[in-house]
């Protein structure tokens, strides 16, 4: 790796890549851990909610340690755990060692390395350096996303889930010994940790989090209840920190980051982009695995062409700006996925084939791409540099929530859709004289329940019958979530205008936000 002024980012690529691709490796080994830890399906879904649950809750405290403890020895540390918790999970005999691994560990392990990363980069380069930085930090990240149900598909279907995460640990052993070439930062005076604030920013998002992954149209679970209590929370944290900056009492983060649109604006953006990403990387694989039968590695390279776009793009996001502002590329990128998007929404139909999806998939990476390589230089435009950590954290923390409500919202759109198209299908078929819509709805979501528990069995004579109208609402359910991420992508767009129309200019240490980059804001 040598010593040159990409050592750090190389590190911290590094870092991301693991991070990322855990998640996305786990979703599809889901099988062969129930087989092979002798459990059920349900107790593998409750580990990879934990693992989010913690991630969620140790975000933001896990940020501030930076200016408590260094930059270096948050990473050396959040690293350790990590590491120890995925060799746990690499030899698992059961269960509670698996969660206490990878859910427990590696999930705070995780939240300590994450804003770290971002920091480190924000720290260690400045201008186009910057700019090119986050622009393969984004690219890592998008890849690592995308590239794992296709790693993880291969080791578990050829060799075993275990070998991915062992290959986590021995890419964490590169970067320990690297480590020297990290530099440390921390804050210029001592900070305490915000323990009350920690705990209640913690328990908000822990139960935000929560409500999100419960939302199912058929669940009983009390989602409204722990999101408002979620919320609520969140204006105590509000109030509590609030009142601790004015005693002068060091907070959990500088509610001034709120001050600054350019801030507001790319983590919005970044945070819906999450929600198109965790909605493709979950509706694409669930299509091409029920409706095409595809296994595991055959839908990992129909993704790949995604992932090819994306990384491409990101990289030459930088050769791009020298004729554009980055927010132009920013915007592109968004017109870029919606294009991908109305091109997957114009593909879906009975006789659809996995190569039919690849150029509506490639043109959405490539709109990934543009918006990555410049949404995180954005989101760290202008900020002072005691405001660093808190804004990374506060960037991480909005990312996986985004991340989170993706997955979920698309899991029960994709269900709602089911029963809309099977509803239609038989009330025009007028199979059922006189029965009205309603009626045939609330016996649609019977048979779906009776379907997802297992216990409804199909006369043979109607077998065919009965696959069609799946088919059928199959397709019909992707369409409409095609439609959901494209308004998703509409409100990103007016997001982008409230960014600055140029590159960031080089400003002196301690230049706030609320200087010459919010007047030059378009």
């Amino acid at each position: 790796m040598g010593h040159s002024k990409w050592g750090v980012l190389y590190l911290m690529s590094a870092a991301i890549f693991i991070s990322t691709m855990d998640t996305t490796m786990m979703s599809v080994a889901i099988g062969a851990l129930v087989r092979d830890l002798n459990t059920t399906v349900t107790g593998v879904q409750g580990a990879i909610t934990l693992y989010s649950l913690i991630m969620a809750a140790f975000m933001i405290p896990g940020a501030k340690l930076a200016d408590i403890w260094g930059t270096k020895k948050v990473f050396f540390r959040g690293l350790v755990l990590y590491t120890i918790g995925t060799l746990m999970t690499t030899f698992a005999p059961d269960l509670p060692i698996l969660v206490l691994g990878w859910s427990v560990l590696e999930g705070i392990g995780g939240a300590m390395i994450l804003p770290v990363t971002f920091t480190y980069i924000t720290k260690a380069y400045r201008g186009k350096d910057r700019v090119f930085a986050f622009s393969l930090w984004g690219a890592i990240n998008g890849v690592a996303a995308a590239f794992g149900p296709i790693i993880g598909g291969f080791f578990t279907t050829y060799i075993t889930w275990r070998l991915g995460f062992f290959m986590e640990a021995i890419i964490a052993a590169g970067i320990f010994i690297y480590m020297k070439l990290l530099q440390d930062y921390r804050s210029e005076r001592a900070i305490k940790l915000d323990v009350v604030g920690s705990a209640l920013i913690g328990t908000a998002l822990f139960l935000l989090t929560l409500s999100i992954l419960l939302i199912n149209p058929f669940g009983k679970a009390p989602v409204g209840a722990l999101m408002f209590l979620g919320l609520i929370l969140v204006f105590v944290f509000w109030w509590y920190e609030r009142r601790r900056s004015a005693k002068g009492e060091d907070v959990l983060f500088d509610m001034a980051l709120f001050r600054s649109r350019i801030f507001l604006s790319a983590n919005l953006i970044s945070a819906s982009y999450q929600i198109n990403v965790a909605g493709v990387l979950f509706v694409i694989p669930v299509f091409l695995q029920s409706y095409l039968h595809y296994d595991a590695l055959q839908t990992g390279l129909i993704i790949l062409s995604l992932s090819v776009t994306l990384f491409v793009s990101s990289i030459g996001a930088g050769y791009l700006g020298r004729f554009i502002s980055p927010k132009r590329v920013l915007q592109l990128g968004i017109m870029l996925s919606f294009i991908g998007f109305y091109g997957l929404y114009r593909s879906f139909g009975l006789d659809v084939t996995g190569t039919a999806l690849i150029p509506g998939l490639a043109i959405y990476g490539m709109g990934i791409g543009l918006v990555i390589a410049n949404i995180n230089n954005f989101a760290m435009m202008g900020l002072k540099p005691e405001q660093q950590a808190d804004a990374s954290g506060l960037f991480n923390t909005l990312r996986n929530f985004g991340y989170s409500l993706g997955t979920a919202f698309l899991g029960a759109i994709l269900i709602i859709g089911a029963i809309y198209s099977i509803t239609r299908q038989i009330y025009e078929s007028g199979v059922f004289e006189g029965a009205s819509r309603d009626q045939i709805r609330e016996a649609v979501i019977h048979w779906i329940l009776h379907m997802q528990q297992g216990d409804l069995a199909v006369l043979p004579q109607y077998q065919e019958i009965v696959k069609k109208l799946v088919s059928v609402a199959l397709v019909d359910s992707m369409r409409l979530s095609m439609v959901f991420m494209m308004f998703i992508l509409l409100l990103s767009a007016v997001f982008s205008f409230f960014l600055p129309k140029g590159n960031e200019e080089e400003k002196e240490p301690g230049q706030g936000t609320e200087g010459s980059s919010e007047e030059r804001a378009a």
